[in-house]
């Protein structure tokens, strides 16, 4: 039996996946870890390799489903934005110096949290509407516009977990395109009520009054063209300062610098 070249070994395991989901005779829809393993040791694959896909596979799994967006809300950006890394320590430990920093750090409050994914959400007190109406001015103010946080820590093996972030804007991305809405409506009421007396003018001098008109028209187009455009640049910022934050805590946790920052009663007790 001739071997088949390590090149060729990505495409003949594609396409055997390929053949085995179209196959009507197929065993189940699920293959057991065990057995993976076993088929990734045959091939010739790493084991190790294998567990960490494996880990950021699941690490994956959707937190908030997309289907059914509209066109408009589609335009304006995404609903999620994440960011993922394999970090040395334990889902437990990981997690616990997560639970530590972002209250402090980051104005974020735990929900819940089942098994080793957690959610968080920004400050509901009045500090924490404050800052979301501020919006920006530092990197403490990059996450308190989300409307979830959700964390996955995904054991890789016993040293090793995909810590995920899957920050969910939907709520965020919705207020903009409502906001473009609004500044449409409230600009062709405007022009509408704009032609009333430019109609009257135009059954008089035709050509002024089909110039005014233009002009309206032209007006009411062009700042609500602008409008929609600056909340959707709005929003598209604030996306991307959010991911490069969520990239930022992966640095700080992978180089082990995630650490709270002390409080004013301990500043305080460190100076005695």
């Amino acid at each position: 039996m001739s071997d088949v070249p390590r090149q060729a070994l990505e495409r003949v395991l594609a396409r055997a996946s390929e053949l085995q989901t179209q196959s009507s005779t197929e065993p189940g829809d699920a293959i057991s870890e065990s057995r993976l393993l076993e088929i990734a040791k045959e091939v010739g694959l790493d084991v190790q390799h294998v567990k960490q896909a494996l880990a950021e596979e699941r690490a994956q799994m959707p937190v908030y489903g997309e289907s059914g967006d509209s066109a408009s809300l589609a335009a304006y950006g995404p609903a999620v934005v994440s960011a993922q890394r394999t970090v040395r320590g334990t889902p437990a430990a990981v997690l616990q110096r997560l639970e530590q920093y972002l209250p402090r750090n980051e104005s974020l409050t735990p929900v819940r949290r089942a098994g080793d994914r957690m959610v968080w959400e920004p400050r509901r007190d009045p500090m924490g509407n404050l800052l979301r109406s501020i919006g920006g001015g530092g990197k403490r103010f990059d996450l308190v516009r989300l409307d979830q946080l959700v964390i996955t820590a995904t054991a890789v093996d016993d040293e090793r977990t995909v810590l995920r972030f899957d920050a969910v804007v939907a709520g965020a991305r919705k207020s903009a395109r409502m906001g473009g809405v609004a500044t449409i409506v409230a600009m062709t009421f405007i022009a509408l009520l704009g032609m009333l007396p430019v109609f009257l003018i135009s059954t008089i001098i035709p050509a002024v009054g089909m110039g005014l008109i233009a002009f309206l028209v032209a007006t009411a187009g062009a700042v609500s063209w602008f409008s929609w455009r600056g909340l959707r640049q709005q929003f598209r910022t604030m996306v991307g300062r959010a991911q490069t934050r969520l990239e930022l805590l992966l640095d700080d946790e992978e180089q082990g610098r995630l650490q709270a920052s002390p409080t004013l009663l301990e500043k305080m007790l460190k100076g005695i």
